[in-house]
């Protein structure tokens, strides 16, 4: 199956596009316009929840339209055509991924904020380009231009040692950064991305000052990492599972509030006494505003079901992506904490006033 083979070669592909996984940095084609590939078929039937008030509303009616604000090949499109095939036979109208590339994001976010309010244009939205971009990238929408239905889940970020590293714990890490103020050396993928971004976080957060190396994607850090060229690198859990698996890499922490399944057995900053730093590439459905109410919690309820179906769960675990619903609400509780936190950060690196 397409997607199935796009997935199972999503460890390479995201080594050269992590940019992504920060969404923030991605730069994207400048047009508006791209291919259009229908992804995911009619059923017979809606089998969301066969609810009253659902059979009674009779929607969707006509086709949905998911547009994807990256290029098509990416993360964010191989993730949103993973969800619109695992709709088939739960959402009973088709799912066309459309790709608007371009401006951070920004472009086809844009093109979400003017569509009809009628629920049938969604957007698979990414933490940057709803939030922390805005600080830095010109947009035309501010945070309340658009209604977040719920939260898809997370692409989380790990930091990492080289096997033979002398810190076997955070608190090792960070005692270090201590006691030898910017001589730690921290591989990121690249300035301003979410990943870099919670590098800040922790030296913000312990009140330690390390050394920012950045680097031109995971591609790149990666061999760095592990040939000892850094003594600690951030990156997604994805991009190093294998490498920690077999013994290449220590992990020594997740960057999430909560432990992870692919890595099960780190423990999460917190856990360890380093409080505020968790975050990441997170994923979210929007929709313009304006859409009935009744409309919204009908396509939460739709989305929500495709989160917690089988296939869904196969593509993502397949993906390394970690699942994590939440509702309206608590989605944009998050976005908008992510968004104070990366205004105090850029802030402190002089990039905004």
């Amino acid at each position: 199956m397409k997607t199935q083979k796009a997935l199972s070669k999503l460890a390479v592909l995201i080594a050269a596009i992590v940019m992504l996984a920060a969404c923030s940095s991605n730069g994207g084609n400048s047009g508006t316009s791209s291919p259009e590939q229908s992804a995911g078929t009619g059923g017979a039937t809606a089998t969301a929840s066969g609810s009253p008030a659902a059979e009674e509303l009779n929607w969707p009616t006509e086709n949905i339209e998911m547009i994807v604000p990256f290029n098509a090949g990416g993360v964010s499109d191989i993730l949103a055509r993973s969800f619109a095939e695992a709709a088939t036979g739960i959402i009973d109208k088709p799912i066309t991924i459309k790709n608007v590339g371009g401006g951070s994001g920004t472009v086809g976010n844009y093109e979400l904020v003017k569509a009809k309010p009628d629920g049938y244009t969604w957007l698979w939205a990414a933490t940057g380009h709803i939030s922390s971009a805005l600080h830095i990238t010109p947009a035309q929408y501010t945070m309340d231009d658009f209604t977040i239905v719920n939260k898809v889940g997370d692409m989380v970020v790990t930091v990492v040692v080289p096997k033979d590293s002398p810190f076997q714990t955070l608190e090792d890490l960070v005692n270090y950064a201590k006691e030898n103020p910017g001589k730690l050396t921290v591989g990121n993928p690249g300035e301003a991305t979410v990943v870099a971004m919670l590098a800040n976080m922790l030296e913000d957060s312990t009140g330690t000052e390390i050394q920012h190396v950045p680097f031109q994607g995971s591609g790149t850090l990666l061999p760095a990492v592990m040939g000892n060229h850094v003594m600690a690198a951030f990156m997604n859990v994805p991009e190093v599972r294998g490498q920690v698996e077999s013994g290449d890499l220590r992990a020594l922490a997740v960057l999430s509030e909560n432990r992870v399944d692919l890595m099960p057995d780190v423990p999460t900053a917190a856990e360890q006494g380093v409080e505020g730093v968790a975050g990441g590439a997170a994923h979210f459905i929007i929709i313009p505003n304006n859409v009935p109410e009744e409309v919204v919690a009908r396509i939460d309820e739709l989305t929500k079901e495709v989160y917690e179906s089988d296939k869904f769960k196969e593509l993502m675990e397949q993906a390394g992506y970690q699942l994590g619903y939440k509702n309206s609400a608590d989605a944009r509780a998050e976005v908008e904490e992510w968004y104070e936190k990366t205004g105090e950060i850029y802030r402190k690196l002089g990039q905004i006033q």
